[in-house]
């Protein structure tokens, strides 16, 4: 399977790209099981319960960093609490904003895909819209069900890196001011764990 679109293409700098896949016995079986992965992906205030390994807690708000129990949509924010050095340790939290949530039908292929992105931000109770433009499409997570036939796949894929003005590339050592470099840095054994639990 070719790499989502939504997934940027990694120049330089540290890099995550994790992936579990199952087969399901018949069609429509898979069908459904392709339904609950995406909304499982959806389901941000579980996902601990999904992924065992994680010692992070994630909370689900709306734009303006109000907690809300409900599924994920663009324009929502995830607060983390991460444990450790960081924001999370000071009393505060580490914030990604979900920038894009897609889902692609291409029947003559009997495949579909659902996929989020998101990218870090400032709390967004407190300074709204004032590092968003900086990291948007530089530093991004993005999460990917995949169904072909009876084949389906979950994936992760982590990119950490700066594009500047003129186009060259840096590295991206400034992601730490929002917790960034904690997010990537979490365990492929954490990732695996959640993308794991989408679909079983």
């Amino acid at each position: 399977m070719d790499q989502h679109y939504l997934v940027p293409q990694q120049h330089t700098g540290p890099s995550k790209d994790l992936e579990h896949s199952v087969t399901g016995e018949s069609l429509e079986d898979a069908e459904d099981w392709f339904i609950d992965a995406k909304d499982r992906m959806l389901d941000v205030n579980n996902w601990k319960n999904y992924a065992t390994t994680f010692s992070a807690a994630f909370v689900l708000t709306d734009s303006h960093g109000k907690p809300v129990n409900r599924s994920a949509h663009r324009g929502d924010h995830i607060r983390i609490d991460i444990p450790g050095p960081g924001p999370a340790a000071g009393g505060g939290y580490d914030w990604v904003l979900i920038e894009s949530v897609e889902y692609d039908d291409y029947p003559d292929d009997e495949r579909e895909t659902f996929a989020m992105r998101v990218h870090p931000v400032a709390d967004p109770a407190k300074a709204a819209g004032a590092t968003a433009h900086f990291f948007s499409e530089q530093a991004s997570s993005t999460f990917v069900v995949e169904r072909i036939g009876k084949y389906l796949k979950a994936s992760y894929h982590g990119r950490n890196e700066e594009i500047n003005k003129e186009g060259s590339v840096l590295d991206n050592v400034r992601n730490s001011l929002v917790g960034f470099t904690a997010w990537l840095g979490m365990s492929d054994a954490q990732w695996a764990s959640l993308i794991k639990g989408f679909l079983e």
